[in-house]
């Protein structure tokens, strides 16, 4: 499975997690919004008839697969109304400059009853520079979608607390600790294949210590407690067109 070029292992695995969890709502005809490399292709393919790759040209993933060039912005200029019965779209709304004519555009190609399943970060670092423009709160997700005719069926934290706290500390000692090497003539280090596998470690840790209670609270579908929604590395909603067909 290839996770997108982002920062976090911990939380690109507890993400991989959810969308297997909610695979269950993918169907028909998909977009793949953002898409990068597809590293969800091998989920999604199996369980619809078609999907579509679409994504900026400037993406900063390598190797990505296209098919269709675009900002999310302008997604309703490249596909009709209703063309699509599931919208995947993850951690991409961020990166986009005006997110609620994006919302408005998925509204808007979206069948009725159709899927849309959206992520998002929230307590969690910069990445992406500089198209990396905001976070949400799982209140402010949810109201950007239900403002444009979706009805929020399910919703899940990446973590809580302790995680979030967790993943921006351990990304804070690891830049200090390439800062100081870039000063002290060692500019490259970043890019060492061994210290990628040693700062890797602790993340690939916690994912293996939560893993186990998160996959319990996926299968039991309870919304984020207070504390998840207080500070989370981020979160999945599964939201439904409102109208026939759901």
């Amino acid at each position: 499975m290839k996770f997108p070029q982002a920062e976090s292992y911990f939380k690109n695995s507890l993400l991989l997690d959810t969308l297997q969890h909610f695979s269950v709502h993918m169907r028909g005809r998909l977009l793949d919004l953002g898409c990068g490399n597809k590293p969800y292709y091998d989920i999604y393919t199996p369980l619809c008839t078609e999907s579509v790759g679409c994504d900026v040209p400037h993406s900063l993933h390598k190797d990505s697969l296209v098919e269709v060039e675009c900002s999310a912005e302008e997604i309703d200029k490249h596909f009709e109304q209703g063309s699509f019965d599931t919208i995947l779209c993850t951690e991409v709304i961020e990166h986009t400059i005006d997110d609620r004519k994006v919302a408005e555009n998925i509204s808007r190609i979206i069948k009725p009853g159709g899927a849309v399943i959206i992520s998002a970060p929230f307590t969690y670092v910069l990445h992406e520079a500089p198209h990396d423009y905001r976070r949400y709160t799982l209140f402010g997700l949810s109201r950007l979608l239900e403002d444009n005719g979706f009805e929020i069926t399910s919703s899940v934290a990446m973590g809580g607390a302790f995680s979030s706290a967790f993943l921006i500390c351990h990304y804070w000692v690891m830049k200090t600790f390439y800062f100081i090497l870039k000063k002290s003539g060692f500019p490259e280090m970043n890019n060492n294949v061994a210290m990628k596998f040693v700062w890797g470690l602790p993340e690939f840790v916690m994912y293996k210590v939560c893993r186990p209670s998160f996959r319990r609270k996926l299968r039991k579908g309870k919304f984020p407690s207070v504390y998840e929604s207080f500070s989370s590395t981020g979160f999945l909603l599964v939201a439904h067109k409102r109208g026939t067909g759901k």
